[in-house]
């Protein structure tokens, strides 16, 4: 895992490169106004100068990708008590709605665990604005991890409810699992502990971290090249007739008879 320490260190490491091979082309134009610089000189002196540049560049971007991956393992980590509600009917804004009795109210009657109580949640609430008159999810943080892990084992006994559970991603996995989902189908894609998962047709599940790999799986869910079936016309030019001469052996030529 990247530190904010060594992204610091290959910062001043960058910085030092990049001015010491400034100082180099400077002294090099000192001297060229002394000398003749010729343009193909001039010309080779910036190329090295900027696959130089470039690849301190690249280094810096894959550092910079390395440290963000690893606060988004840090956030994911703070979210595993999270759950996401979906699907829960929203009073109007004159109402009082009730998301800790509606949760408890899902969990105990169409998931069968008992014992929920207030003190069960951390927090309970609405997330967003409300639009279109479409209820919010419901964000809920529960005080212990293993009340979460059940109710996530269990969220298959909400098909054919309008209710649904889902994991609290990140945006940046969330943003991942999307274009998994719109790629690869709803059936193939699913998030276990932050983690998402596709499954090829033919392969073992693909862990999804980048968008690169999305990419990746993505050669793993092409149809591999079936061989055509033979046309109507194909199959009819090699059927027999009622009599067992096939219609090859109707269209052969004739032999010519040699007149004597």
């Amino acid at each position: 895992m990247t530190s904010i320490a060594t992204v610091h260190e290959l910062q001043k490491s960058i910085e030092s490169n990049l001015l010491n091979r400034m100082a180099d082309f400077e002294k090099q134009l000192h001297a060229a106004s002394r000398e003749p610089m010729t343009v193909a000189r001039l010309a080779e002196d910036f190329k090295s100068f900027k696959t130089h540049v470039s690849g301190i560049l690249q280094l810096l971007h894959e550092q910079m990708n390395e440290l963000t991956k690893s606060f988004d393992e840090v956030e994911m980590r703070h979210r595993r008590k999270y759950l996401l509600f979906g699907g829960i009917p929203e009073s109007d804004n004159n109402g009082k709605d009730d998301v800790v009795a509606s949760v408890s109210s899902i969990i105990s009657n169409n998931l069968g665990i008992d014992g929920i109580t207030p003190s069960s949640f951390k927090a309970c609430h609405r997330m967003g604005q409300r639009r279109d008159g479409r209820p919010r999810p419901i964000l809920v943080r529960f005080v212990e991890y293993s009340l979460k892990s059940s109710i996530w084992r269990k969220k298959t006994a909400l098909k054919g409810t309008s209710f649904v559970i889902s994991e609290f991603l990140t945006r940046r996995r969330q943003a991942l699992f999307m274009e998994a989902r719109k790629r690869f189908g709803i059936t193939k894609c699913w998030c276990q502990e932050g983690n998402i998962f596709v499954k090829p047709p033919n392969g073992r599940p693909r862990l999804i971290s980048t968008a690169n790999d999305i990419e990746l799986a993505g050669e793993a869910f092409k149809i591999p090249n079936v061989q055509k079936s033979p046309l109507p016309m194909e199959r009819a030019d090699n059927r027999s007739d009622k009599a067992g001469t096939s219609n090859s052996d109707k269209q052969r030529p004739k032999r010519a008879v040699k007149v004597k």
